[in-house]
């Protein structure tokens, strides 16, 4: 195995781990969106001491924070496998370009 094959195999693997980040922020997202926006669920008496405004912007913040976090880590994985998928292609070529030299000689 060349050392190309090890780099472009380390490239698959962090992009599978960028993945895995990825829905794990999914996963989280899912876990709280029952609760976003539903600050009036906690009563009338904590709406006036200001709890209602103050858990719908903490549920909406961290709603929008974990779709970001999807969206990058998903980004992430995608640019690490056409890395890797471009360094193959190069291989191949760079392979396919020098055999052809070869039977020139």
């Amino acid at each position: 195995m060349s050392s190309m094959q090890v780099k472009v195999e380390t490239l698959r693997a962090h992009a599978s781990l960028w993945e895995s980040h990825a829905s794990d922020a999914q996963e989280a997202a899912g876990l709280i969106a029952p609760a976003v926006g539903r600050g009036s669920d906690f009563g009338w008496l904590a709406g006036e001491a200001g709890v209602e405004e103050s858990f719908n912007a903490w549920t909406e913040a961290m709603d929008q924070a974990l779709a970001d976090a999807q969206k990058c880590c998903r980004y992430i994985a995608a640019a690490l496998t056409s890395t890797a998928n471009d360094f193959d292609t190069t291989d191949q070529a760079v392979a396919t370009d020098m055999a052809t030299l070869d039977e020139m000689i």
